[in-house]
C-alpha cells in the first residue's frame, strides 16, 4: 500500500479533498459478492417541505433489475445496517440508527409472490414479507450509552412486480406510501425505490473515456443506472435530534458553532461465523464485523487501489488519515487526466481541493477540528434552496454557488461526478476572504475563504455526459422516484 511522507499535520489539512467521479456500486471485490449489503450512496440534506427536518438515506443493492422473480430483491436477513451521525467533528459516531430484518412466507404451497392486487400495507394477497426494528442508539467517546426501539415492526415495501400486481405507477406509489412509518420523533421507509445517482459509470473505467462527455467529444454519455432501482433505509428527523446539544442553529447564522455540522455515513456488518444448515436457513452468531461502508461518493472505488478495497471496507472513519491519506494527496485519477488527455491538472499534493472537499475553513464552516475523514458533511445551519429536490438552485452544489448542495451534505439530484471531475481537472487558482459572494453567510464566519477555480478547458468543463435522472424525485419523504416494474428495461438500448 502506498504512503504518503507528509506530516501529521499536513495530511490532516489535506485529507479531506477525496477526488471521486460517482458513488460506490460494486466498489470491492469481496463485497461485490454479497450485493446485499453493498451501499451504493448516502445522502444527507435539509428536507425542503420541512425544513426543520433533515433527512438521511442509504442505499443498498446495485444494479438491482426489477425483474427478480421468484425471489425478489431484499435487505439481509442476517446483516446489520447503520446509519451513523457524528455530531461533534471527530469522526465517530455519536448516534446510530440501527436494521435489522426478517423474512416470513405466509404462504409457502404457492410459486407465487403474491395471490392478488396489492394496494395496502399488510396486504393478505402478499405471500412474502420483510419486516425490519430501527433502533436508536447513542453513544459518548464511541462507547454506547442508551439505546432506544424507534419502529419495532416495521414493514419493507414490497416490489413494483407490473400492473396486475401494483396497478400504475400512481397506484405502486400511493401503496408505497402507506410503508412511511413514525420511528419515534420522525419518519422512516424501507423498500425499493429507483436508483436516483445517475452516471456513466463505465466510462470511468474505460480508461477514463471522458471523450464520450457531452461537449468534451462524442457525446455518447450513457446513463449506466438508468432503470434500475435499489433499497433504500430512509429516516427523516427533526434537526434537534441530531444536533450535539439538541439545539438547531439559526439559519444562516453561527455555521462554524459546535451544534451546526453533521458527519454523516453507514455502514453494513454480518456475524463473525455463519453456519449453513441442511434443513434450515443460515444460522449467523458471534459479534458483528463491518463489511462495507460508505460516507463520501466513490472513496473506496475510485481513490482506494484494488489491493487495499477489501480492507478499507472494513476500517473506521476515525483512521482515514492513518489507512488512505496517501491515495488521496496524490490521486491516480489526476495522473490519469494529465496521462491520457494532457490536462494540466494542478501538481500533487493536492492542497487545492480542501476548499472543496473538506469542510476544513471554508464558506460552508469555520470551525478547524473536525476530523478529516470519508464522512458526508452537513451544515444545518444553511438553509436548504430550491423549491424541491427537482429545482436546485444549482446541481452543481457549491461551486455552483448553490451552498444547499454538495459537498454540503448530498442531495439526490446534486451532479456529484461533474463537480468532482471539474474539482480534480481545474483546482483552485486562489482563495479570497468571504465577503462578496454569500455576505449575509460570511458575516457570521470570521475570516472564512472562497475558491476560484481554474478556467482552462479541458479541465474546468469535464463531465459525464449525463446530466439529470432518468425519472423526476418525489416532493415528499422518502424523494427518491418510483422505481420501475418488472416489464420496463429501460436501461437497455
Amino acid at each position: 500500500m502506498k504512503r504518503s511522507t507528509l506530516t501529521a499535520a499536513s495530511l490532516a489539512t489535506l485529507l479531506a479533498a477525496a477526488p471521486s467521479l460517482a458513488s460506490s456500486h460494486r466498489e470491492a471485490p469481496l463485497i461485490s459478492e454479497d450485493p446485499a449489503v453493498d451501499s451504493t450512496d448516502v445522502y444527507a440534506f435539509r428536507s425542503p417541505d420541512l425544513q426543520d427536518t433533515v433527512t438521511l438515506i442509504a442505499n443498498y443493492i446495485p444494479f438491482e433489475v426489477p425483474a427478480g422473480p421468484p425471489n425478489y430483491y431484499r435487505l439481509s436477513d442476517q446483516a446489520l445496517y447503520e446509519i451513523k451521525v457524528d455530531n461533534t467533528g471527530d469522526a465517530v459516531a455519536d448516534i446510530s440508527f440501527q436494521f435489522r430484518f426478517r423474512n416470513q412466507t405466509s404462504n409457502g404451497t404457492t410459486f407465487l409472490y403474491n395471490t392478488g392486487l396489492l394496494n395496502t400495507a399488510n396486504d393478505p394477497d402478499r405471500n412474502v414479507t420483510h419486516n425490519y426494528t430501527l433502533t436508536r442508539v447513542n453513544f459518548t467517546n464511541g462507547v454506547e450509552v442508551s439505546r432506544q426501539v424507534l419502529a419495532a415492526n416495521g414493514e419493507v415495501a414490497g416490489p413494483r412486480i407490473g400492473p396486475q400486481s401494483n396497478g400504475d405507477q400512481a397506484a405502486y406509489e400511493a401503496y408505497a406510501q402507506q410503508f412511511v412509518a413514525n420511528a419515534g420523533p420522525g419518519k422512516v421507509f424501507v423498500g425499493p425505490r429507483d436508483e436516483g445517482f445517475y452516471v456513466d459509470v463505465n466510462a470511468i473505467f474505460d480508461l477514463l473515456n471522458v471523450t464520450r462527455a457531452a461537449g468534451l467529444g462524442t457525446g455518447l454519455g450513457v446513463d449506466a443506472t438508468k432503470g434500475f432501482n435499489v433499497h433504500s433505509l430512509a429516516i427523516q428527523m427533526p434537526i434537534t435530534e441530531l444536533t450535539s446539544d439538541g439545539l438547531a442553529p439559526v439559519l444562516g447564522t453561527n455555521l462554524g458553532g459546535n451544534n451546526a455540522v453533521l458527519g454523516v455515513w453507514t455502514s453494513a456488518s454480518r456475524p463473525k461465523h455463519t453456519v449453513l444448515r441442511r434443513n434450515a436457513g443460515p444460522r449467523g452468531s458471534g459479534p458483528f464485523l463491518q463489511v462495507s461502508r460508505l460516507g463520501l461518493p466513490l472513496i473506496n472505488e475510485v481513490v482506494v487501489p484494488l489491493g487495499f478495497k477489501d480492507q478499507f471496507s472494513r476500517t473506521e472513519p476515525k483512521d482515514d488519515l492513518t489507512n488512505i491519506a496517501g491515495f488521496v494527496v496524490d490521486p491516480e485519477l489526476s495522473r490519469l487526466l494529465r496521462a491520457l488527455y494532457n490536462i494540466p491538472v494542478p501538481p500533487v499534493p493536492r492542497s487545492d481541493m480542501v476548499q472543496v472537499i473538506s469542510f476544513l475553513p471554508t464558506i460552508l464552516t469555520s470551525r478547524t477540528n473536525l476530523q478529516p475523514a470519508d464522512v458526508l458533511r452537513l451544515n444545518v445551519a444553511i438553509p436548504p434552496t430550491g423549491a424541491n429536490l427537482n429545482a436546485p438552485v444549482n446541481a452543481l452544489g457549491v461551486i455552483g454557488g448553490d451552498l444547499g448542495g454538495f459537498p454540503n451534505g448530498r442531495r439526490p439530484g446534486d451532479d456529484v461526478v461533474d463537480i468532482l471531475e471539474r474539482v480534480v481537472g481545474a483546482g483552485i487558482l486562489s482563495s479570497e476572504p468571504c465577503v462578496d459572494a454569500a455576505p449575509v453567510l460570511c458575516r457570521n464566519q470570521g475570516g472564512a475563504t472562497v475558491a476560484t477555480f481554474g478556467d482552462a478547458f479541458p479541465g474546468n468543463a469535464l463531465n459525464d455526459g449525463v446530466g439529470a435522472n432518468d425519472v423526476p424525485y418525489l416532493n415528499v419523504f422518502p424523494y427518491l422516484g418510483t422505481p420501475h416494474e418488472g416489464f420496463v428495461h429501460s436501461h437497455d438500448p
